[in-house]
C-alpha cells in the first residue's frame, strides 16, 4: 500500500482539531472504551423495530408448528375483512369443538381453556364492536358448548368453568349493545339459559344483563319465576323431592333478582318461598341492617335454626351491628367481650377497648391478656398474643405450655416462632421443635422438608439459648431425635444435605 494512503487512513482514525489537523491523544488519558451493546428486552416496542416483513416471516415460521397460533392469526386476518368473515371463522371453530367427542386429556385442558377464552375475547371485543348481533349469536354458541366440553373432561383446575362463567356475563353485557332490543324477550332468554345451565355457567348472567333488561325486563322475569313457583308442590315428602328442589331453585333466582333491585322484602319473600327461611337469618339480617331496620334483623337472628358453629362469629357480628344501630351500646359491649372470651378475636376486643372510658381500657386489656393465657386452646391463644402483639405474654405461654400445643397447626405455630425469634429465642426454638417432632412422630415423609427447615431454624437459634435446667440444649435435642427417629433415613438425608 502506498505511504500516502497509510497516512490518510491514520488521520481518519483520529479526531480532528479546528484547523483539520489530527489531534494528538493526551498523554496519560485512558483511551475511550467502546460502548457495550444494549440488551433488548422482549416487548411490543422492541419487536416493532424488526419491521412488518420480518415479523410476518417469524410468525409464519412459528405458526407452521403451532396450531393455536395459526388459528389466532387466521382470526386476526378475518377481522380485517369485516365482521361477516370474522363471525364465520369464529363459528367454524366453535362448531368444530362442539362436534368433538373424544375425552379431553388433562394436558389438553388448559390449552383448550386458553383457546376458548381467546374466542370469547374476540367475540366480546372486535366482533361486538363491528356487529353486536353477530357477537350475541356467537357468544350464545360458545355457551352452548358447556355440556359437551364438561362431559368430555375433568376440569379439576376450574379453568374451563371460569371461561364459561365469564362468557355468560359477556352475553348479558352484549345484549345491552343491541339496538331496539325487546326486554320481555330477553327475560325469556335469561330463563331459558337458566333452565339449560348444568355447570354454573350462568352464575354471573343476571347482574351483567341488568342494564339490558331494565325495569321492564326484570319485572317480566319476576313474573315468569313467580308463575313457576306457584305451580310447584309444597310437600317436602321424598316422592316430591324433585318438585321441592325446583321450588328452591326458583326461590334462589328470585333472591338474586331482589338483591339486584335492593328489595329486602322481596328477598325475604323469596327465601320464605324456598323453605327453611330461618336458616337464612344471617343473610336477611345483613340486608335489614343495611336498610336501617335493625329491630327486624334482631328478630330474625333470634329465630331458632339449624345454623352451624362456623356461622357463630358472623351471627354475633350482625347482632352487635343491630344493637349499635338501636343505640343499645352496653349490650353490644357485653356481646363483644363474650365473643372475645370464646374466640379470642381481636376484631371484638379492639372496639370493646375503644368504647371504654380513659384508663379503664388499660385494665381491661390486661384482663384480656390474662384470659388469653388461661384459654384452653393454646394454639389459638398463641396466635392471638403474637398478633395483638404481646410477645412477652406469648413467650410465657410457650414456656409454660409448649407440650400442649398441636404441632400440626403450622399455620399458627410457624408465624409465632418467627415473631418470637429475635426477643425470645428459647420460645421460638420450642415451637420449631414442636413442629419438627410432630412430622417425625407421624412419619409424614412428604413433610420432611418442612421438618428440616424447622431444625435448621433451631440450629441458627442455638447460640442464643439460655442455659436452664428445664430447657433441653440443642445437642441434647438432636441426640434425642436420633434415638427416637434414627430409622427415618429420608429425614436425616435431607438434614445432612446442606442444599
Amino acid at each position: 500500500m502506498p505511504p500516502r494512503a497509510r497516512v490518510s487512513r491514520s488521520r481518519l482514525a483520529l479526531p480532528l482539531v479546528a484547523d483539520g489537523e489530527p489531534a494528538a491523544p493526551s498523554p496519560g488519558r485512558p483511551k475511550p472504551k467502546k460502548a457495550a451493546p444494549r440488551s433488548r428486552t422482549l416487548s411490543a416496542e422492541a419487536l416493532e423495530q424488526l419491521g412488518a416483513r420480518r415479523l410476518a416471516e417469524l410468525l409464519m415460521a412459528q405458526a407452521q408448528g403451532d396450531a393455536a397460533l395459526a388459528r389466532t392469526l387466521r382470526l386476526a386476518l378475518a377481522g380485517m375483512d369485516g365482521s361477516g368473515r370474522l363471525a364465520t371463522e369464529v363459528e367454524k371453530r366453535l362448531r368444530t369443538i362442539g362436534r368433538s367427542r373424544g375425552f379431553i386429556e388433562w394436558d389438553k385442558l388448559r390449552p383448550l381453556a386458553r383457546e376458548l377464552d381467546g374466542l370469547r375475547e374476540t367475540i366480546a371485543g372486535s366482533l361486538a364492536a363491528a356487529d353486536p348481533r353477530a357477537a350475541v349469536a356467537q357468544m350464545r354458541l360458545l355457551l352452548g358448548l358447556t355440556g359437551n366440553v364438561f362431559e368430555r373432561s375433568d376440569d379439576g383446575s376450574g379453568a374451563l368453568g371460569e371461561v364459561f362463567r365469564q362468557a355468560g356475563a359477556d352475553l348479558g353485557r352484549l345484549w345491552a349493545l343491541l339496538p331496539g332490543r325487546d326486554p320481555l324477550m330477553l327475560a325469556r332468554e335469561v330463563l331459558a339459559l337458566w333452565d339449560a345451565d348444568g355447570y354454573g355457567e350462568t352464575d354471573r348472567l343476571l347482574e351483567a344483563a341488568a342494564p339490558a333488561l331494565g325495569s321492564e325486563g326484570r319485572a317480566e322475569l319476576r313474573r315468569l319465576l313467580e308463575t313457576r313457583l306457584a305451580a310447584q308442590p309444597r310437600s317436602r315428602m321424598s316422592d316430591a323431592f324433585e318438585g321441592w328442589q325446583g321450588r328452591f331453585q326458583i326461590s334462589f333466582r328470585l333472591r338474586d333478582l331482589a338483591d339486584l333491585e335492593g328489595d329486602v322484602d322481596g328477598y325475604i319473600t323469596a327465601v320464605e318461598a324456598g323453605g327453611r327461611a330461618e336458616n337464612f337469618a344471617c343473610e336477611i339480617a345483613e340486608r335489614l341492617i343495611a336498610r336501617g331496620r335493625p329491630e327486624e334483623a334482631l328478630a330474625w337472628l333470634d329465630r331458632p335454626s339449624d345454623w352451624q358453629e362456623s356461622e357463630a362469629i358472623r351471627r354475633t357480628d350482625l347482632r352487635i351491628a343491630a344493637l349499635e344501630a338501636l343505640g343499645r351500646h352496653e349490650e353490644a359491649q357485653a356481646l363483644r367481650w363474650d365473643a372475645f372470651g370464646r374466640w379470642l378475636t381481636p376484631q371484638h376486643l379492639r372496639p370493646y377497648l375503644r368504647a371504654l372510658p380513659d384508663f379503664d381500657d388499660v385494665e381491661a386489656e390486661e384482663q384480656a391478656m390474662a384470659h388469653a393465657l388461661a384459654h384452653a386452646d393454646r394454639n389459638l391463644a398463641l396466635s392471638f398474643l403474637t398478633g395483638w402483639p404481646r410477645l412477652d405474654a406469648a413467650n410465657r405461654l410457650v414456656r409454660a405450655h409448649h407440650e400442649e400445643m398441636d404441632g400440626r397447626d403450622y399455620g399458627r405455630l410457624r408465624p409465632a416462632a418467627e415473631a418470637l425469634a429475635e426477643r425470645y429465642p428459647a420460645a421460638a426454638t420450642l415451637l420449631h421443635r414442636a413442629l419438627a417432632e410432630d412430622v417425625l412422630r407421624r412419619a409424614s415423609s412428604r413433610q420432611y422438608t418442612y421438618a428440616v427447615r424447622d431444625i435448621r431454624s433451631c440450629i441458627s437459634l442455638a447460640p442464643l439459648l439460655p442455659t436452664e435446667p428445664d430447657l433441653e440444649s440443642h445437642e441434647m435435642f438432636l441426640a434425642r431425635l436420633r434415638r427416637e427417629h434414627g430409622r427415618k433415613a429420608g429425614f436425616w438425608a435431607l438434614l445432612e444435605d446442606g442444599s
